[in-house]
């Protein structure tokens, strides 16, 4: 199986691209307990360009962006320490809730893109020649060859 050509911009990333990937919590992020379930997860707003601000006199905008994670956004929250790609933390999550790895990549991916989008998290590419440990993303024997007996 020949490597795959790294990904730039203006490309869709191919799945494996995608799950060898690593979720990295945004360094500015503040994380608190909200409840016996759940984590409060805030962070600072950019400011925006010179004509925004021009008008924050008359509409206010709040300093920070606050996210309310539930029991399971919490667990994803925890997951995404850097140090784990996007297929690992989805093989932890189906593992903790007896869930397919299929199933499980759904709900994560979708959750980590929302948490990305608000500026929660951050994906980091993995660097040169890493190949993801364990999963359903590592290399896997041809359908056309036999085991050797």
């Amino acid at each position: 199986m020949e490597p795959e050509a790294p990904v730039t911009t203006g490309q869709t990333p191919s799945w494996r691209a995608m799950l060898s990937a690593i979720p990295v919590r945004n360094a500015a992020a503040e994380a608190a307990e909200d409840g016996p379930n759940g984590l409060r997860v805030s962070v600072r707003i950019q400011p925006a360009g010179w004509w925004v601000r021009s008008l924050s006199w008359l509409l206010r905008r709040p300093p920070r962006r606050t996210v309310i994670l539930d029991r399971l956004g919490s667990e994803v929250w925890e997951l995404c320490d850097g140090a784990r790609t996007v297929e690992q933390v989805v093989d932890e999550f189906a593992q903790r809730h007896a869930l397919s790895f299929h199933e499980a990549r759904v709900a994560v991916t979708e959750y980590l893109r929302e948490l990305i989008q608000r500026g929660i998290l951050a994906i980091g590419l993995p660097p040169e020649g890493f190949t993801p440990s364990g999963g359903y993303g590592r290399e896997k024997p041809s359908r056309n060859t036999l085991p050797k007996v």
